[in-house]
This record gives structure tokens, sequence and C-alpha cells, in this order.
């Protein structure tokens, strides 16, 4: 049995580390911390806008495939004479989706909805509207022929004028209550195309859709009001668009 002196003298051995050891441990822990958490927060934030984008770009080739299987028409060329009705087809094919109207009839809710209605439509001017790329306020012509909110809180918004002007559905995958609202970032824009079979809905920046220079329609440089619409393409073929879209655009 050991000594009551000798154990005395060695009780560091027994008892662990000294304030001084364990303040530079803290450090060393804090600096890592420091050095790690925002990388690691900016991956989490950027998987998870990636993972609400493939999910809301999947969901909508879903409708598409119900309605073609229904023999329902989502051809916007036979909604000529009545564009507003276009996206009303889309609702009967979502469960539990919400019709927030158009800017003519936009859901009344009070200022807390999660409906988009600044912009263009009506008395809510002063709600925030969906910006560019690069954050100045978008064309609010984008968004103003119908919308559905999932309930998810993501929001479809649809653009449809005539045979001569493109159709377009834009993906709000976080919901309008859920900024940055930026197109690009969590908003993003799909038209459709027709070809021989029928149609489709492309990502804008696509061949064959009206939004393929990058240099107008994706770019941190460009002041064109549809900036953002082409990074569509962009979120879906690049596997680090997201990573790179939480740390650049800002």
């Amino acid at each position: 049995m050991k000594k009551l002196s000798e154990y005395s003298a060695n009780k560091e051995k027994f008892f662990g580390f000294t304030l001084a050891e364990v303040l530079i441990t803290l450090g060393i822990i804090g600096v890592v911390a420091a050095l790690t958490i925002p990388a690691l927060m900016t991956a989490n934030k950027a998987h998870r806008l990636k993972s609400q984008y493939l999910k809301s770009y999947s969901t909508l080739q879903q409708i598409l495939k119900f309605m073609e299987e229904d023999g329902t028409s989502y051809d916007p060329r036979d909604f000529d004479s009545d564009t507003n009705s276009y996206y009303k087809i889309f609702g009967k094919y979502i469960k539990g989706a919400l019709d927030c109207g158009t800017k003519s009839g936009a859901f009344q809710s009070g200022n807390n909805r999660p409906c988009y209605t600044a912009g263009r439509w009506g008395d809510y001017d002063d709600r925030p509207s969906y910006k560019t790329y690069t954050g100045k306020k978008s064309e609010g012509q984008l968004f103003e022929s119908g919308q559905w909110l999932l309930p998810d809180g993501t929001l479809l918004l649809f653009y449809t004028q005539n045979r001569w002007h493109p159709t377009v559905i834009t993906i709000d995958i976080n919901g309008y209550n859920s900024p940055p609202n930026r197109l690009g970032y969590d908003l993003f824009t799909f038209q459709y195309i027709s070809n021989g079979s029928g149609g489709e809905y492309r990502p804008a920046g696509a061949f064959g859709t009206d939004f393929t220079d990058m240099d107008k329609y994706c770019s941190l440089n460009s002041s064109d009001s549809w900036n953002g619409v082409g990074c569509a393409v962009k979120a879906k073929d690049n596997s680090d668009y997201f990573k790179w879209v939480v740390k650049n655009v800002k």
C-alpha cells in the first residue's frame, strides 16, 4: 500500500489536468469549432436547399404524369382564351393544395399569409417582393397567372399569357415566408417546351428554353429583372451549385 506522503506527492497523476492544461484544451476546441461550424452550417443549408429543389422538381414531373394518364391537357396552348384557368388544372392533382388565386384575386387572409401578393398583386405592394439573383426587385409579371400552395409550404407560381409568350412555372421551394426569396437561390423557374410527343417542363436555362443566356439570366453581374431564372438548369445539373450559392450569393 502506498504511503500517504507518496500519494500526495503524485496527486497530479491521480486527479488529471492542471488548470492551464484545461484552458489550453478549451482554446484549441474553440478554434476548431470556429473553423468547422460555419462550414458545417453552410453544407447543411446547401443540402437542405438541394433536397427541396429536387423534391419540387419531382413533384412537378409527377403532376404532369398524372395529368397525362388522366387524359388531361397540360399544354398551355389549349388554354389560350383563358390563360388564368391554366393553373387551375394543376390543383386537382395536388392533395391538400391551397388555391392562392391570380393577381386579380389573390388569396385573402391577412398580411402573414404564405401566398405571394407583392409587386403587381394589388393592395399588398408593401409586402416584400421576390428578388433577382443579385437581390434586386424581380419582375412581378412572372408570378401573376395563379398560385398553388402545397401542404409542405412549397409555392407554385404560374405565368401563362398566350402562345407568343413562354409559359413558366416558378417554384418557391421553401415558401414565401422563408427568405431569401431570390431567383436562383430558393426560387426556380421551369418552362413548358412542346415536342413531337406532347410537351415537358424544362429547367429554365436548359436547351430550348428562352433563358439560355447565362450572362443575362444567371449572373452576379446582370441587372436584368429576370436574372436568376436561368439558374434552374445549373441547380439541376451541377452537384455543387447550392454550396456555391450559399457561400457567394449574399
